[in-house]
């Protein structure tokens, strides 16, 4: 069930990216509790595919520029922080 909590995770209308994380956060703290993981990768690509359209530059920005496998959520929220406050 929380697994599939996970999988269908959307961006829903009206959220900011910390309204977000904060969701996205207690899904997989709520996974860790029944240790189920899923890897750093998985979770950045995960934020990056629910965004709405947008987002589309920032989100092919970041996967050309920055090493995603090694970038941690914080930053990428706090990468995702600073444009919102340009859009």
């Amino acid at each position: 069930m929380l697994t599939h909590k996970y999988e269908l995770f959307t961006m829903k209308e009206g959220d900011d990216i910390q309204t977000i994380f904060r969701r996205f956060q207690t899904i997989l703290n709520e996974l860790r509790c029944l240790n189920k993981t899923f890897d750093n990768y998985e979770n950045i690509d995960k934020i990056l595919r629910i965004l709405y359209r947008m987002w589309r530059l920032q989100v092919t920005t970041l996967r050309t520029v920055k090493n995603l496998d090694s970038m941690s959520i914080e930053e990428l929220i706090g990468t995702l922080k600073v444009h919102e406050q340009e859009l």
